[in-house]
């Protein structure tokens, strides 16, 4: 076992315990129509394999969480950046009320109908015509007080407003209204030099700028054990009740959308599918080719991983 989790460890191990969902197979068999396997070179000098079934299970599978993590971060940047050369933008945290013993279901449900109740009128209500659009972010975590999941939200605000703080104490207010007098919304606004950060914030687990510290593993005092954290107990301690966190997660969270990019910011920034073109190649990123039969016996060997290290290391 690793000092440390690593994407690769954890997928190995959400495979041992759910054998028959899709993270199975995810980077192990051969994707539908291919031969063999490609071992490609990444820009950043790492090797990786190409040719395999993705699952593109952004809750239950390590491996695919962390890719298209970054792959959406990269969006959300690039889109935050041309908005914010003319424009504004605010990052939100909603969260309602939970207790421990409550499943997880319970209170996404919770969860979702508040934000039903808020979204239908607030972002008119409060910046009228200068409302462009927003992208929301579901993340869970599980703490002393039982699941916590939340939503991050990013604003996209048009030119025209003055100053910015009525605005975000306008909407943390209307969230209260909405949840419950205790339950405020932390709104700010998004600054220029802190877009990179804001990206990876919404889309990755517990990375955040100093400035974003708000619910974020990496700033402050956890607000409780994300998914990756759970897997990385159940593996050092084998607790039962670790494992019972992970399938109720699981099942909670299966076809649920981890983001939500509204129509019109979509047509503006042209967001796309973050797993198109997973397995676009260019030729001079080819290391090695494997067959399916040596393929097959890299993997029973349990040298897959091995081999990427080695070849990673080689030039």
């Amino acid at each position: 076992m690793p000092d440390a989790p690593c994407p690769s460890y954890l997928h190995r191990l959400a495979r041992a315990l759910m054998p028959r969902e899709r993270l199975a197979l995810c980077g192990v068999a051969l994707r539908y129509g291919a031969s063999g396997v490609v071992v490609r070179r990444l820009p950043d000098g790492r090797a990786c394999y190409s040719g395999l079934y993705r699952c593109g299970d952004f809750w239950r599978c390590p491996s695919c969480r962390v890719t298209l993590g970054i792959r959406r971060a990269r969006q959300i940047e690039t889109a935050l950046r041309q908005h914010v050369a003319g424009g504004s933008a605010l990052l939100a945290t909603y969260t309602v009320p939970h207790a421990r013993g409550e499943a997880l279901l319970v209170v996404l449900g919770r969860l979702s109908d508040t934000w039903r109740r808020y979204a239908m009128h607030a972002w008119r209500d409060v910046l009228g015509v200068h409302y462009v659009g927003s992208v929301r972010a579901l993340e869970v975590v599980h703490g002393v007080s039982g699941w916590h999941p939340h939503y991050h939200a990013l604003v996209f605000i048009a030119p025209g407003l003055p100053y910015l703080t009525p605005v975000a104490v306008a909407l943390a207010e209307r969230w209260s209204q909405v949840a419950g007098a205790e339950w405020r919304a932390d709104v700010r606004q998004v600054a220029h030099d802190g877009v990179a950060a804001v990206a990876r914030y919404l889309t990755t687990d517990g990375i955040a700028g100093a400035s974003y510290e708000v619910a974020s593993p990496a700033a402050k005092v956890p607000a409780g054990r994300s998914y990756s954290d759970i897997l990385w107990d159940y593996a050092r301690y084998r607790s039962s009740s670790d494992a019972a966190l992970i399938y109720e997660y699981a099942a909670a969270l299966h076809g649920v959308h981890h983001l939500t990019v509204s129509p019109r910011l979509r047509r503006l920034y042209d967001f796309t599918d973050p797993a198109s073109g997973w397995d676009e190649i260019a030729d001079e990123d080819v290391l090695a080719l494997l067959n399916g039969a040596e393929w097959l016996s890299i993997l029973n060997a349990g040298e897959e991983r091995n081999l990427l290290d080695d070849l990673s290391r080689s030039w």
